[in-house]
């Protein structure tokens, strides 16, 4: 790319918080053009229009000094003559799990160039015309502490049609010109490698409920880190130590309670004029006397999400306000007192004053700025806060929102609260949430979203703790659209519509939708039986593998969106597998090496603001890098990454390996979401088997590239590790290998199947041991920790695989997932909570299931099906030659497409009643396949 344009920005500062700005450029295209392009990147993110014309959004997540820009093609939308490219650009100003903002020296820009057949016509620089957008407010609350924060778009302050052509901007800003391409702090540009992802409009399935509601009696969101750690922009979770404290002016005696929507309240947090108050239920009751009170909240914790979510419940009646104590008439209620970072006794005589005038002159006492605390605490307003009213509410057309029609759900002002909608789609979705409606100005709808709902007990509903899955959309009068720019991940939501006083016209809503924003999938695996639990299982674990494929896979589209690296290891399996892709787990593998240049492992979740290793997920990085070339070939790729395994490897090697030749770490040392003994400092012996693996399979990559020493030496430390594991971690009384040594160098009294699982999928026992081991897996001796997560479960059955127990593999899919089918999934749990119910009708009488509904990390099935039912392994890099084995088990027939790097294996096979399997396979052209020990090559093979 021949870049003229420059980096530009918003006059002021240079990484506002939680900054929308506006910025557009109109030119002109002559006739007999044949195309027209827009480069561009931004920091954070950007929304592209061209003469008016939604084209995308990006830039996909990088590193700095390694950013990505996008190429679009607009021609379609171009005209002869006056042209206007417009682009909204979000800037975070703080660090997230998908941007590193902090040690990357980030700050808010755009560089965008336009050309029309291959002539520059626009290139951004102090002539691109700017503001910052007055519709949407900065004040709002952090999603999380992965995400940035929730929206609040206020139509009264839109500014119009900016992105078409001809738009008056006479009074809008010149930009400031930062720098030419390749500055800092994005350095060089690089195309995007991955294509763009879906907007697909996916309407609700059903209105299933309507009624009127009101909020609690008073809700609160603020940022405790700006005053507890003001100089920390990270997203890295520490300790913070505060007291915040406002006074409660009441008129009458009466009772208020008081508790935390995310966080909670812990029993001794919560004082009132220096008593504490009582706590049951999750909330603390304050009795209120006639006369002025002090209350005191200890926020002294550990925290990842740094804001507070404070919820008041009491009569709509009650006869108190809440009052700064610092200064009576500013408009927020709530001061901080702190920091008071070792400094005990401090910290106890503020939480414990008895009076405001104990606290009035303290010199750590401080006022909320308003941009730290949140104009609207969406969360507390829309979960289960809000109060259902006897009134019902007067809608007609409920269902015509939800259905791609020129109609409109009519919604009346009720006399005693506010109109919520509660809608299902039916389905996990994915992306940008879209309004349709007619109204009077100043109608607030209120958006919350979330994955669950008990089947039997509607009102148990799991909300997104942890999450503000919310935005806020202010109406101005008439019919009007509104498109989300932030991403939320959902299968149900509440739509809160909340009338001025005194209101009398309705709400006309005519589209609720959400554009689905995912990888664009070819599916070209296929994968049916006769058993049709197993063709469901199989779909459910396909379509959550979408869910989580964005710019890189993520976790959850829900919670987090975060690519968490260890995680994908798997997932780029599912997706080989399930749909054929290689690009995806390409662009994953090369961004998490990047993170060597920070960190001298690589992170366990890129690129990000949490400084975090996770060693397994190191690991299993890794071992990922080696599979992506045995199911491609790509030479190419093993080039590119090549010298980040290399630094890695001799990394753990030099650093890590202790006395004893183990690897000894202070780090993240999990594996699964399960009571495992796995500290964070010391000897972990999962992480230990894992790398035995690395390095034996990494050896193999050295081969390819010419290092036939380096290969030497890293089989070689693969045996002495091994041999190191079998001589230390092998606990013959319990005849397993223990999870790690304790800090005297005993062994750990817990022993898990996890351990035994890794320890066999790593080639790390005798002979011996292994068939010890291999006993385990159907039956775990008493006293074993089981496994806790589809995730962990995927590598049982990858051993189970190795030792083709292939039976085995069909009925442990048919027993966990078929059970998330019963209980009502759509995609794949995350977990296995709770206790197994026999069905979804006593779903309530445990705990939820699972904390995210759709994780990728649980799609095994889409992987180990066909997989599993073909007997196919790869014996030379990109599937060229590879092996066959069917065993249909306990089925009668199966059928698909397995995806190669080049084509597709199509096989349809049936089993006789005597066992014989017989069938059909169509192998494509260049790829031979090994059947009973004969060479199949392409073309039409009957079998059996």
């Amino acid at each position: 790319m021949n870049w003229r344009a420059r980096w530009i920005w918003s006059p002021g500062e240079a990484a506002p918080r939680n900054f929308y700005w506006c910025v557009r450029k109109e030119f002109q295209i002559s006739r007999g053009f044949s195309k027209v392009t827009v480069a561009l990147s931004a920091d954070t993110r950007y929304t592209l229009w061209f003469n008016g014309r939604l084209i995308g959004h990006g830039p996909i997540r990088s590193f700095y000094g390694h950013w990505h820009y996008d190429l679009h093609d607009v021609t379609q939308y171009a005209h002869e003559g006056l042209n206007a490219v417009a682009v909204l650009v979000h800037h975070l100003g703080i660090g997230t799990f998908q941007n590193d903002f902090v040690r990357g020296g980030g700050r808010g820009g755009l560089i965008a160039q336009v050309e029309c057949d291959g002539k520059i016509v626009a290139a951004s620089d102090a002539s691109w015309l700017n503001v910052p957008h007055p519709a949407f407010e900065r004040a709002t609350a952090r999603m999380s502490c992965q995400l940035g924060f929730d929206e609040l778009y206020d139509a009264r302050r839109a500014i119009g049609d900016w992105t078409m052509p001809r738009y008056d901007d006479y009074e809008w800003n010149e930009a400031v010109e930062v720098g030419e391409a390749g500055c800092a702090p994005w350095g060089e540009l690089h195309p995007r490698p991955i294509p763009f992802l879906t907007l697909e409009p996916v309407q609700p399935k059903v209105v299933e409920r309507v009624r009127v509601v009101k909020p609690p009696f008073g809700a609160w969101v603020f940022d405790l880190k700006p005053y507890l750690a003001p100089d920390d922009l990270s997203a890295n979770p520490r300790v913070l130590s505060g007291v915040v404290a406002t006074e409660i002016r009441a008129e009458l005696p009466c009772t208020l309670r008081i508790g935390d929507v995310h966080h909670g309240l812990r029993p001794a947090d919560v004082r009132l004029n220096g008593e504490l108050a009582p706590h049951g239920g999750g909330m603390h009751t304050l009795r209120l006397q006639a006369g002025s009170h002090l209350l005191t909240i200890d926020v002294s914790r550990w925290y990842h999400d740094w804001f507070r979510y404070l919820v008041v419940e009491a009569p709509d009646d009650a006869p108190v306000r809440f009052v700064n104590p610092l200064m009576e008439r500013a408009d927020y209620p709530w001061v901080v007192l702190g920091p008071f970072d070792g400094d005990e006794v401090e910290l106890q005589r503020v939480r414990e004053a008895r009076s405001v005038a104990e606290l009035r002159h303290h010199p750590k006492a401080r006022s909320f700025d308003p941009m730290h605390t949140a104009r609207a605490p969406i969360f507390a307003l829309t979960n289960h806060h809000a109060r259902p009213q006897p009134e019902t509410p007067r809608v007609e057309h409920t269902h015509a929102c939800i259905h791609a029609i020129d109609d409109a759900t009519v919604v009346y002002p009720p006399q005693s609260g506010d109109v919520e909608l509660r809608l299902d789609w039916g389905r996990e979705v994915f992306g940008y949430v879209e309004l349709e409606l007619e109204a009077p100005a100043g109608v607030v709808l209120d958006f919350n979203g979330f994955e669950y709902i008990d089947p039997v007990q509607r009102d148990r509903v799991q909300w997104t703790w942890g999450l503000n899955n919310t935005f806020r959309y202010i109406t101005r009068r008439g019919w009007q659209r509104f498109l989300s720019v932030v991403k939320r991940g959902f299968r149900y939501a509440t739509l809160t519509i909340r009338f001025p006083e005194g209101a009398t016209e309705p709400v006309r809503l005519r589209k609720v939708s959400c554009f689905h924003s995912v990888y664009p999938y070819e599916a070209r695996g296929a994968f049916a039986c006769s058993d049709p639990l197993l063709n469901q299982i199989y779909e459910m674990a396909r379509e959550t593998v979408r869910l989580c494929s964005e710019d890189t896979f993520i976790d959850c589209p829900t919670y987090e969106q975060t690519f968490w690296v260890g995680d994908a290891r798997n997932e780029a399996l599912f997706a080989y597998s399930g749909f054929g892709d290689y690009a995806l787990a390409r662009r994953c593998l090369l961004l998490a090496g990047q993170s060597l240049r920070q960190s001298p492992l690589v992170e366990s979740q890129v690129p990000s603001a949490w400084e975090n290793i996770l060693t397994a997920w190191s690991l299993l990085w890794a071992i990922a890098c080696y599979e992506h070339y045995l199911f491609t070939g790509d030479e190419a790729f093993v080039r590119e990454v090549f010298p980040y395994i290399a630094q890695q490897n001799q990394t753990l090697h030099e650093r890590y390996l202790n006395s004893e030749g183990l690897l000894e770490i202070r780090a993240w040392n999990m594996l699964d979401w399960a009571p495992m003994d796995t500290p964070g400092e010391g000897v972990v012996s999962h992480q230990n088997m894992w790398l035995v693996r690395v390095w034996d399979d990494t050896a193999k990559l050295a081969d390819l590239m010419g290092e036939a020493t380096l290969a030497q030496t890293w089989r070689q430390w693969a045996s002495d590790l091994r041999a190191a594991i079998n001589g230390r971690l092998w606990n013959e009384e319990r005849r397993a290998y223990t999870d790690c040594l304790k800090p005297d160098g005993a062994h750990s009294p817990v022993f898990s199947i996890q351990t035994q699982v890794v320890a066999l999928l790593c080639d790390v026992p005798t002979p011996e041991r292994r068939a010890i081991l291999e006993g385990y897996l159907a039956a775990p001796p008493e006293g074993f920790v089981r496994i806790g997560s589809p995730f962990m479960t995927a590598f049982l059955l990858e051993t189970l695989l190795q030792l083709n127990r292939r039976d085995e593999i069909l009925n442990r899919i048919r027993e966990d997932w078929g059970f998330m089918l019963a209980m009502g999934a759509v995609t794949c749990w995350e977990q296995f909570k709770g206790e197994r119910v026999p069905t979804p009708l006593q779903a309530h009488r445990t705990e939820f299931f699972t904390r995210s509904h759709c994780h990728a990390w649980s799609a095994a099935p889409a992987y180990f099906l066909p997989i599993a039912v073909l007997g196919a392994k790869p014996l030379e890099a990109g599937w060229r030659r590879f092996e066959l084995n069917p065993s249909l088990g306990d089925l009668r027939w199966a059928h698909g497409r397995l995806p190669l790097p080049d084509g597709v294996l199509e096989f349809a096979l049936e089993q006789s009643d005597a066992g014989d399997v017989r069938g059909r396979l169509t192998i494509p052209s260049g790829y031979t396949a090994i059947l009973g020990g004969k060479e199949l090559g392409a073309g039409v093979h009957e079998i059996g």
